[in-house]
C-alpha cells in the first residue's frame, strides 16, 4: 500500500517508516502538525502531538525525497479519555482528520498511515479514529514492541537521533541535550534500573530529532547551531534547532530486524508437538441433521446470556436481512431482560453461519447494527464460524450483555497493522473486560503484520499461532491474569486434535470442536476468556469451588445429554454453552434445552472423541 507517514522528527515515527518499507509498503507522503507561527515557544500543551524541534522539519520533505503536508493546532486536548469518541471541532485530533483528508484529496492513492505509537493507547485510538472514518489502514509496527529491543534496533539499523528534548528524572540539559541515542544508551538502561524510565522515553523523559536514517533517500540534516531553552525550574529544556540538508548520494537499503513470528516459549511448543503430533487423514465430515433447539436466556451473576436466536429464511430473503432480523429479535429480548436497549452493554457475541461464503455480506449487515448507534468505541468482542444449522436457517445469534454500569465495561479495540497480534478491522473489539472476566475475540492464525493466515502445511504452525495471538490480547487486558477457559475449532479433524494438544499446554481441560468451516480459510481458532488476577482469583484461602466461581466458568467434556444437566448442576453454575456433537435433546427431561446450544461435527478432549463439550458459567 502507499502510505502517508505522521512525523514528529522524533525517532519512533521514522523508524516506523522503515518498517512500513521493509513489510513491503511505499511511503508517498509525510504530514506534520505544528505550533501556529509565530508562538513563542516551541513547546505546546498538547496530548497528543510532538512539537518541539517543529522549525527544521520542513527540510524533511528533501530528506525523505517525497510531499509534506503541515498544517497548524488549532484545537486543545478536550477529550482526554483513553478512547476516542467525539468528533468536536475544536479538539486536536480534529485537526489531524482535516490534515489527512487533505492528503488524500491531493493524493488519492494513498490507502494507509503510518504512526509510531509504541504504548500510548491515547495516539493509537485518536489516529485509529481518523483513519476508520477517512477508510485508511493504520500502520503501526511499533505497538507493543520491547522498548530495550527497540532502542538497539534503532540504534544498529542506523537512526541517527539526538536528544531534542529532557524531562525526566537523571536526564539533564549540559549532560544530555544533543547527545545521539547511541551515546546516552547505557544512561538510559541505567535510569530504568534505578526508577524504571522508559528507554523508549513513552513516559515522556526525553523526545528526540532524527538528522538521518536509511529512510532519508536524498539528504540528510546538519545541525548549524542550538539554543537552550529552560523552565523556569530547570527540570525540563529543549533545543531549538537550526540546520540545512546535505544531500546523499544514494540512500540505504532500508533493512529493519523484524521480531521472530513466535515467542520463545511458542517457538518450543511448536518444535516439540510439530515432530510429535500423529498426522491423520482429513476424515469425512459427519453429515447429519440437526433439530431446532428453542431460544433461551440465561442469567448469570454479573450479565444475561440470549441465545440460539434464528429466524425462518426464504428465497426471498437476502443474508443481510435476515442478519438485520435477528438483531432486532436480540434488542427486544435486550430490553425485556436486561433492562437495557443500548447495544454498547453488549460484551460478547457469537455468530454462526451455515456457509462462511456469506460472511462478507453477514458482516457487512452486523456492522451497521452498531454503526447506528453513533460513535462509540469498543464494539463486542465476537466469534464467527461456520458450523451445523437447522434445516432453513442460515445464521444463529448469541450475545452476552453486562448488567454492571457502563462505567465497569472497558475494551480492547487495536485497529493498526502491527507485529503484535492481529488488528480488528471489523465492528468488533479483540476484548472486553468487565470486572474480573475478560471476554476475548476468537483468534485464527493471522500474521499480524501481513493480516495474511499462516499456512506452513501444517496444522500446528496454525494452533501454535491462533493461541499466540489470543494470549496476547489477553495480557494486553491484564498482564497479571489468566485464561478461564479456552476452547479450540477445527476445520477438520487433525486440524482439531492438534489444536486441542496445544491449547492443553497452556490451559487444563481444554477441549476442541469441529467445525464446518473458519473465517480467511483457516483450519484452527481459538475462543476462549480470561480473569483479572487482580481480582484475586489465586487466593490460597479459597476452597475449589469459590475458585471456579471466581473465574467464572468450569469446564468439562462428557458422553450424554444427561450427564451434561447432572454435571451443570452440580456446579452450581447458572447457565452454560453446549458444544453438541451428540443429539442435544433427550426424553424424561434428560435434554439439555436451555443452555446456549452450538452443533458441531465433533468434540474432543485429551482422553478422545466425546460427544459434547460443556463451558459453565456462574
Amino acid at each position: 500500500m502507499k502510505f502517508v507517514a505522521l512525523v514528529s522528527g522524533g525517532k519512533d515515527s521514522c523508524f516506523n517508516i522503515m518498517h512500513c518499507q521493509a513489510n513491503g509498503h511505499e511511503l508517498a507522503a509525510l504530514a506534520n502538525l505544528h505550533p501556529p507561527y509565530g508562538n513563542e515557544s516551541d513547546e505546546m500543551d498538547s496530548f497528543m502531538y510532538q512539537t518541539v524541534g517543529y522549525s527544521i522539519l520542513s527540510l524533511y520533505e528533501e530528506c525523505f525525497g517525497v510531499p509534506m503536508y503541515r498544517a497548524e493546532i488549532k484545537g486543545r486536548s478536550l477529550d482526554t479519555g483513553l478512547d476516542y469518541k467525539s468528533a468536536r471541532k475544536d479538539d486536536e485530533t480534529e485537526d489531524l482528520f482535516e490534515l489527512l483528508k487533505e492528503v488524500v484529496r491531493e493524493q488519492p492513492e494513498i490507502e494507509a498511515v503510518s504512526v509510531g505509537a509504541i504504548l500510548s493507547t491515547y495516539q493509537r485510538t485518536r489516529v485509529e479514529n481518523v483513519c476508520g472514518r477517512l477508510g485508511l489502514t493504520c500502520l503501526a509496527y511499533l505497538w507493543q514492541r520491547d522498548q530495550s529491543e527497540l532502542l538497539d534496533e534503532m540504534i544498529s539499523s542506523g537512526v541517527n537521533a539526538i536528544l531534542i528534548k529532557v524531562a525526566g528524572i537523571g536526564l539533564t540539559a549540559d549532560k544530555h541535550l544533543g547527545k545521539t541515542l547511541a551515546e546516552v544508551r547505557p544512561e538510559l538502561h541505567k535510569l530504568n534500573r534505578m526508577f524504571g524510565s522508559h528507554v523508549c522515553g513513552e513516559g515522556g523523559e526525553y523526545e528526540t530529532l532524527v538528522v538521518d536514517c536509511p529512510a532519508f533517500r536524498k539528504a540528510r540534516i546538519e545541525l548549524e547551531r542550538t539554543e537552550t531553552v529552560r523552565d523556569e525550574n530547570g527540570d525540563v529544556a529543549y533545543l531549538k534547532v537550526w540546520g540545512h540538508t546535505v544531500a546523499k548520494t544514494d540512500g540505504l537499503p532500508v533493512e529493519v530486524p523484524a521480531p521472530n513470528l513466535f515467542e520463545e516459549d511458542m517457538q518450543e511448543l511448536y518444535d516439540e508437538l510439530s515432530s510429535e503430533v500423529e498426522r491423520c487423514e482429513r476424515s469425512e465430515r459427519k453429515e447429519r441433521e440437526v433439530v431446532e433447539v428453542g431460544e433461551c436466556v440465561q442469567k448469570l451473576a454479573k450479565a444475561v446470556m440470549i441465545s440460539n436466536l434464528t429466524v425462518e429464511s426464504n428465497e426471498n430473503m437476502s443474508i443481510e436481512e435476515e442478519i438485520t432480523e435477528l438483531f432486532e429479535k436480540l434488542k427486544l429480548k435486550m430490553r425485556e431482560h436486561a433492562g437495557t436497549e443500548d447495544v454498547y452493554q453488549f460484551t460478547f457475541v457469537s455468530l454462526i453461519l451455515r456457509d462462511i461464503g456469506v460472511f462478507g455480506q453477514a458482516n457487512a449487515a452486523y456492522k451497521q447494527f452498531f454503526a447506528a448507534q453513533g460513535s462509540e468505541p469498543n464494539p463486542p468482542a465476537r466469534a464467527c464460524i461456520s458450523s451445523l444449522l437447522p434445516a432453513g436457517k442460515r445464521a444463529m445469534l448469541s450475545a452476552t450483555v453486562s448488567t454492571l454500569k457502563k462505567e465497569a465495561r472497558k475494551g480492547l479495540h487495536v485497529q493498526g497493522r502491527s507485529y503484535w497480534a492481529p488488528a480488528n478491522i471489523g465492528p468488533y473489539s479483540q476484548a472486553i473486560g468487565v470486572d474480573e472476566r475478560v471476554y476475548l475475540a476468537g483468534q485464527i492464525p493471522l500474521v499480524p503484520a501481513s493480516m495474511r493466515v499462516y499456512d506452513d502445511g501444517d496444522a500446528c504452525g496454525q494452533a501454535v499461532l491462533a493461541l499466540q495471538n489470543l494470549r496476547r490480547v489477553r495480557e494486553a487486558v491484564s498482564s497479571q491474569g489468566e485464561f478461564a477457559y479456552l476452547v479450540a475449532y477445527g476445520a477438520d479433524e487433525e486440524a482439531v486434535r492438534v489444536a486441542v494438544r496445544v491449547g492443553e499446554r497452556v490451559v487444563e481441560g481444554c477441549f476442541g470442536v469441529q467445525v464446518v468451516s473458519l473465517p480467511a480459510g483457516a483450519r484452527v481458532e481459538f475462543l476462549g476468556a480470561g480473569v483479572d488476577a487482580t481480582f484475586g482469583i489465586d487466593d490460597d484461602d479459597d476452597d475449589d469451588e469459590e475458585k471456579e466461581e471466581k473465574r467464572g466458568s468450569v469446564v468439562f467434556c462428557c458422553d450424554s445429554a444427561g450427564e451434561v444437566r447432572r454435571r451443570v448442576a452440580e456446579t452450581g453454575a447458572r447457565g452454560a454453552i453446549v458444544y453438541a456433537a451428540g443429539e442435544p435433546l433427550g426424553g424424561g427431561g434428560e435434554g439439555v434445552e436451555g443452555y446456549e446450544i452450538v452443533h458441531v461435527e465433533r468434540v474432543w478432549d485429551g482422553a478422545g472423541e466425546r460427544e459434547f463439550g460443556v463451558v459453565a458459567l456462574f
